[in-house]
């Protein structure tokens, strides 16, 4: 009857451990996904935060802490600074493509008929690729910009950044 008895404490105390390391795994497991999606989003959220030609003149707004008449007279400056920016851009893909062309057209002359249609290929997953690109960097900017319009801009001087130390 010991040794029964025995036998079932042995069998429920196994029961247990084995209860318990399922969770303890699954807890480890867990921290890792969390560390691991945690920091996916932060690097998400920091990817948007870049300064692009639409975000120039609110992020400068906010670190220089200016007044509403200051962001009034460096609004045409900020404006007139992105569109600059925005022609450099487009002036500079297109030359980048120009010169892609021209590459190709030479590197024909010296691959064979089958190489010519793989790099057609090559050419045309690479222009499907940057399509799907510039349509999802669209998609972020509307989103962007429907955020910044729902968000309330306060009036007067804005508060110091948070790594700034207060005046």
């Amino acid at each position: 009857m010991a040794q029964r008895r025995f036998l079932t404490v042995a069998s429920t105390l196994k029961i247990i451990l084995a209860v318990s390391g399922i969770f303890v795994a699954g807890a480890v497991t867990g921290g890792f996904v969390s560390l691991r999606v945690a920091d996916h989003l932060a690097r998400q959220k920091q990817g948007s935060q870049r300064i692009g030609p639409g975000e120039i003149g609110g992020r400068l707004a906010e670190q220089l802490q200016l007044t509403p008449e200051q962001n009034e007279r460096i609004g045409p400056i900020i404006k007139r600074t992105s569109e600059e920016l925005k022609k450099i851009r487009r002036d500079a893909f297109s030359q980048t493509a120009a010169l892609v062309a021209a590459m190709d057209a030479e590197l024909s002359k010296e691959l064979t008929e089958a190489q010519q249609v793989l790099l057609k290929e090559v050419r045309a997953k690479e222009a499907e690729r940057r399509k799907r690109w510039m349509a999802e960097r669209a998609e972020r900017a509307k989103r962007n910009d429907r955020q910044s319009a729902d968000e309330p801009r306060p009036e007067g001087p804005r508060p110091p950044p948070p790594s700034a130390p207060a005046p």
